[in-house]
């Protein structure tokens, strides 16, 4: 939208809203009122002219077949909607989405404003934001938008958002930011969602949320089912990030502090003068990782990061997270009171598939989670009370285990009620174990024994 029209769109907005207002206390009709109104009717149109070409629908790919259809046939059967996507250049064909939209995806079929169909080349996905970047080849440059600054918003300001709800192609729906840094919405690890009630529904996912200048300030991701008018977009800053190194690099690399975290509980936090929210607690080190390395221990009160404040675990989690690894942050750290600072070289995250990998066959796949002898622990970081079992180091998203709720820092005592005195005793009985049979795991959790029964998953 150009800024002539853009600065009427504003101040038509603005002013009409009293004329029409004024009008109708004599019940009469203010033609300059109405004249205001249509200004700010044609804002809509020219801001809807100017994005809609760049919002692409994203299906699922499938290759022609010569002998059921021609592929130039026009009336051929077309699959099912899966979502929306944004060309962030046109030039180059990025587009950006939801990466549960292309999920387990190589190709996708793009269906471009118009009705022109390409095939989408699925560059790479970052479960963690839910994002992914699709490339697209095309004879001439695409109509596209820019990231705009999402750090600016406001609540209270006018945005709107284009998608296929419904298999509905180019919706055009309006509303205001309802909320920032929404998180703890249980959509992805790394959350800080803009929440919005401009109208968000199956097949918007992966499409734009967009200021009134018709900058992408978002990319809507979910909704709320049970709720009216709650809708979530992931800022485009974190848009930004993600989609520039999937380009480059085909994945997101993030820092790994190598600490487990939690909110500060209510008397830590009373004894230690401090408010909940001044910082994070942290409940366990890993051993060999970046913050055991440099001096961490559990009970430690993360207050800072990089002088960035940390309120939560997830908005320490984003902080770490977007330090790229290898480089050196500083930790300012409560510790009996005392104030300290260190200085920890961040390592590289690896994805749940990566950490796998490394593991025996039989170790995480089948559990969901990753463990540690806790003796040898304890032993490490020179802790006299040494006990016996096994410390769950990481769960992985999506797992059996994080359905059934076992969170690191978990110490297994028992498994089927057997004593488990250590690692090694533990990965005896699991190779030992049917596959089939399921696993009854008494955890002691903050000196509270609680029971979960966990069915394993064969590796696939």
């Amino acid at each position: 939208m150009n800024n002539r029209l853009f600065s009427k769109f504003v101040s038509a907005w603005v002013l009409c809203l009293s004329m029409v207002c004024a009008s109708g206390v004599d019940g009469g009709h203010s033609a300059k009122g109405l004249a205001l109104l249509e200004e700010v009717e044609e804002g809509f149109v020219g801001l809807a002219e100017h994005t809609l070409p760049s919002v692409v629908n994203i299906s699922p790919y499938v290759p022609p077949s010569p002998s059921v259809r021609r592929q130039s046939d026009p009336n051929r059967s077309r699959p099912t909607n899966a979502g929306a996507g944004v060309i962030i250049d046109g030039v180059k064909g990025y587009i950006v989405t939801n990466s549960h939209v292309v999920r387990q995806s190589q190709k996708v079929q793009i269906r471009l404003y118009g009705g022109e169909e390409l095939v989408g080349q699925v560059l790479g996905t970052d479960e963690e934001t839910d994002l992914a970047v699709i490339k697209v080849e095309s004879s001439k440059p695409l109509p596209s938008v820019l990231l705009g600054d999402s750090s600016k918003l406001k609540v209270g300001q006018f945005v709107v958002a284009i998608g296929n709800p419904y298999g509905l192609h180019d919706t055009f729906s309006f509303g205001v930011i309802s909320g920032l840094n929404r998180e703890n919405v249980n959509i992805s690890r790394y959350e800080d969602f803009i929440q919005t009630d401009a109208s968000i529904n199956p097949g918007n996912s992966g499409g734009p949320l967009l200021n009134i200048r018709g900058e992408v300030v978002g990319i809507n991701t979910a909704i709320i089912n049970y709720a009216q008018s709650i809708g979530f977009a992931i800022p485009a800053n974190i848009v930004k990030n993600v989609s520039e190194q999937i380009i480059e690099n085909g994945s997101v690399n993030r820092g790994w502090l190598g600490v487990g975290i939690e909110y500060i509980p209510e008397d830590v936090a009373k004894s230690a003068n401090i408010k909940k929210n001044d910082g994070v607690l942290v409940n366990s080190v890993f051993e060999k990782q970046p913050a055991h390395q440099a001096g961490v221990k559990v009970g430690d009160i993360i207050l800072k990061i990089g002088g960035a404040k940390v309120s939560s675990p997830n908005s320490m989690i984003r902080v770490v997270g977007n330090v790229s690894p290898g480089q050196f942050v500083k930790l300012d750290i409560l510790r009996n009171g005392e104030h300290k600072t260190f200085s920890v070289q961040l390592a590289r995250k690896e994805e749940p598939r990566e950490r796998l990998a490394t593991l025996n066959k039989k170790e995480t796949p089948q559990l969901g989670f990753v463990w540690e002898d806790l003796n040898e622990a304890a032993s490490q970081a020179k802790e006299s009370d040494n006990k016996p079992g096994v410390r769950v180091t990481q769960v992985l998203p999506h797992s059996e285990a994080e359905k059934k709720g076992i969170l690191e820092g978990d110490v297994i005592t028992e498994i089927n009620g057997k004593p488990v005195v250590s690692k090694k005793e533990f990965e005896n009985f699991l190779q030992e174990s049917s596959p089939e049979e399921t696993l009854t795991l008494l955890i002691d959790r903050d000196n509270v024994p609680i029971l979960f029964d966990l069915n394993r998953v064969s590796p696939k």
